[in-house]
């Protein structure tokens, strides 16, 4: 994993909580797999998190995953998928510490059409859990949240901001103001954006990079550019255009079969690639 540009401040390793989001097909839950597992590699004790997922993330390291977790990957590296209905429970049974009241009040149908009814009430719980566990227990260092794809990443992030703008007061608003505290600190958060070095990605990462930070509010972090061809010319002491050269020579075989066309194709995705990593 390369970084290039300035490094941020404090290291997102210094952090309690990474968030990575981008557009869908960009490989957001592979770098973020990748940077939980270096993180831990690293001495750090990381919680890998997913939002009402596939359960992607342990099958990248070759594991079958075990329901929802938690499930170690790797030495100091867990992971969990996180979904309202195991959050809810999460935090009844924290608030009325017997199983048998929660099953009494919240296994209710109409409880529980009530509560799915209530907007942003998902997110703030699937956030709070995930809260819940770095603040209340020991066992993690940093959280590396894989979120759901831009615009309903967005959301999530949004979701206590827009609970605490709607109840000013009460059990919900305190709850949703206890998750932003730390969603908006720039000593424990980020929030880090995967892209790749093509037209529709970069443009949906700036109109996403500008959300995060004047409509969110919410500190930014780096930007992960996936899937990057490396440039095998780039060792060469030869100039652009004799290479160009060669590669027009190669394709104007006879046959018209050979590398030539590859080589051009490769040159020309390189071109590209440069504009939009510039």
């Amino acid at each position: 994993m390369e970084v290039k540009g300035n490094q941020p401040d404090p290291p997102l390793l210094a952090r309690q909580l990474l968030v990575f989001t981008g557009k869908g097909g960009v490989g957001k839950t592979v770098v973020s797999t990748a940077f939980a597992l270096m993180a831990a590699r690293r001495g750090v004790r990381v919680l890998l998190a997913e939002v009402r997922s596939p359960r992607r993330a342990p099958a990248l390291l070759g594991l079958t995953p075990h329901k929802n977790g938690p499930q170690t990957l790797a030495q100091g590296l867990t992971w969990m998928n996180f979904t309202p209905d195991t959050a809810l429970e999460t935090y009844a049974m924290k608030l009325l510490r017997f199983k048998s009241v929660y099953r009494a009040v919240f296994e209710q149908r109409a409880v529980r059409r009530f509560l799915r009814a209530v907007p942003a009430l998902s997110e703030i719980l699937v956030l709070g859990h995930l809260v819940y566990l770095l603040t209340d227990d020991d066992a993690y260092d940093l959280a590396v949240l894989d979120a759901p794809s831009s615009g309903s990443g967005a959301i999530m992030l949004q979701a206590p901001q827009k609970a605490m703008d709607g109840a000013p007061s009460g059990a919900l608003y305190e709850g949703a103001a206890w998750i932003q505290e730390l969603l908006s600190d720039a000593r424990r958060c980020a929030v880090n954006q995967v892209v790749l070095a093509e037209e529709l990605p970069v443009s949906e990462a700036i109109f996403l990079h500008h959300r995060i930070r004047d409509e969110l509010r919410l500190p930014l972090g780096v930007l992960f550019v996936n899937r990057v061809l490396a440039d095998p010319f780039a060792g060469l002491q030869v100039p652009d255009r004799d290479i160009d050269a060669i590669c027009r020579a190669m394709r104007e075989q006879p046959d018209g079969r050979g590398p030539g066309g590859a080589c051009a194709i490769l040159r020309a995705r390189l071109r590209r690639q440069g504009v939009y990593l510039d």
